[in-house]
């Protein structure tokens, strides 16, 4: 058989490429040489000659934070009337103050025999917080349910009362599914408010390095 024709292209930056081609078979062999700065080698392509560019597509996190609500004396809050609730206690968390609305009931006048937890807003003069919250139904010893977490999200606003939140169990599984005790039962809020996502041009040579906080 004739003998093989190797070719072999030289990029400008670090990869060796070499191609031998027989009649009737063909075999590539490729050396790609990386560098343990892998940032540096990035960095270096980013030259005249180069085409490298980067971008980073930014969601900012203002704050954060948690609240725990224990209701006591379940059986007792059973019967207020669908679309009644009872408010918590305000608390801090995510640079905000909030409070969570219960309804035992149901929050809307048709009842669907769910237990419901919303979430409010109660600073007096905050407009456009964009927060995203889970809201969980935790065990006896306070770890959260896995089938009982649930996550939204809304634009909040002190120039309006406007509330959102999740159905957290239906009462007969609360009732007959062990997770009552003395009568009681313990949820956990989490908030994260964050500002709008967006994008920014970065230099290439800052794509591996540790994400800081700049945009808080």
């Amino acid at each position: 058989s004739p003998p093989p024709v190797a070719a072999t292209y030289q990029p400008p930056r670090g990869l060796r490429l070499t191609v031998i081609c027989h009649s009737f078979s063909m075999s590539l062999v490729a050396t790609i040489y990386c560098p343990s700065d892998m940032s540096n080698a990035f960095a270096s392509s980013n030259g005249a000659g180069g085409g490298v560019t980067a971008s980073a597509i930014v969601a900012p996190v203002v704050g954060s934070g948690s609240h725990i609500l224990r209701i006591d004396g379940y059986s007792c809050t059973k019967g207020i009337g669908n679309g009644t609730h009872i408010a918590s206690e305000t608390f801090a968390a995510a640079g905000h103050r909030w409070c969570l609305h219960y309804y035992p009931d149901s929050p809307n006048r048709h009842g669907s025999g769910e237990i419901c937890i919303f979430l409010k807003l109660v600073d007096a003069d905050a407009n456009e917080v964009k927060a995203k919250y889970t809201i969980s139904l935790l065990d006896h010893d306070g770890t959260p349910r896995p089938q009982h977490i649930h996550a939204g999200e809304n634009t909040y606003s002190s120039r309006d009362a406007s509330t959102s939140g999740v159905g957290l169990i239906d009462r007969s599984e609360l009732e007959g599914c062990g997770y009552l005790k003395d009568d009681a039962f313990v949820i956990r809020c989490d908030i994260i408010v964050v500002k709008e996502i967006f994008t920014k041009a970065i230099p290439v040579s800052e794509v591996f390095r540790p994400v800081m906080k700049r945009e808080m």
